[in-house]
């Protein structure tokens, strides 16, 4: 009987034990679902012929981000405003559109809209020649008979024109200096500094 009611016992309390060890490995928390998606800027603009990016970021009903999505954008007048799966905007004429991005994760879709302004050229426009060994920003656009000014950095850098150049020629090699150079004649110039590769820009003339 003694042995009887001593196993009982301990079976009693192995079972209390199982019991009691359901919560030790911690709660991992309620599945993300996919809930809000948005984009910025959230009001970009650009110019004629210049461009931006757009990010979206889609959340959780946390409010934590989430990996996987996959986009596509829209844009509501494309006369105005292109946009490319990569979500790079191009003005095309001044005016406004609405961009839409449709962003899905697993069975769950969103969309996120931003409203983008692209204004006309402007006369002038300046470009860094950085000592990254890059031209910021790359390409500009102005209006005939505008001007470009590239202000060169500590290191030395060129402007050679692929093609057609403006009257006053290509610009040699400068450091720590500025130059400009007037566009009469609409089209598109290529250049590039022939001291280092891949560094590249393009002025466009409207």
């Amino acid at each position: 009987m003694q042995r009887a009611r001593f196993l009982a016992v301990a079976a009693l309390v192995a079972f209390a034990g199982c019991g009691g060890g359901g919560d030790g490995g911690g709660s991992t928390g309620p599945t993300p679902v996919f809930t809000s998606l948005t984009l910025s800027p959230s009001s970009p603009s650009v110019t004629v012929g210049g461009s931006t990016t757009l990010t979206a970021t889609a959340k959780d009903q946390s409010g934590n981000s989430m990996g996987g999505l996959q986009l596509m954008y829209t844009s509501a007048t494309t006369s105005v405003a292109t946009i490319s799966n990569a979500g790079v905007v191009t003005g095309v004429a001044a005016g406004t559109s609405e961009i839409t991005a449709s962003g899905t994760i697993g069975a769950v879709t969103k969309t996120a809209n931003v409203t983008v302004t692209v204004a006309a050229p402007g006369a002038t426009a300046d470009v860094n020649a950085t000592t990254s060994q890059t031209f910021v920003p790359a390409n500009v656009t102005i209006t005939a008979n505008g001007s470009v000014t590239w202000n060169f950095a500590s290191l030395t850098h060129n402007v050679t024109f692929d093609g057609a150049a403006p009257p006053q020629g290509n610009i040699g090699n400068s450091a720590n200096t500025s130059v400009s150079r007037t566009f009469p004649t609409a089209g598109t110039y290529p250049y590039h500094c022939t001291l280092h590769n891949n560094m590249t820009g393009t002025v466009t003339v409207q």
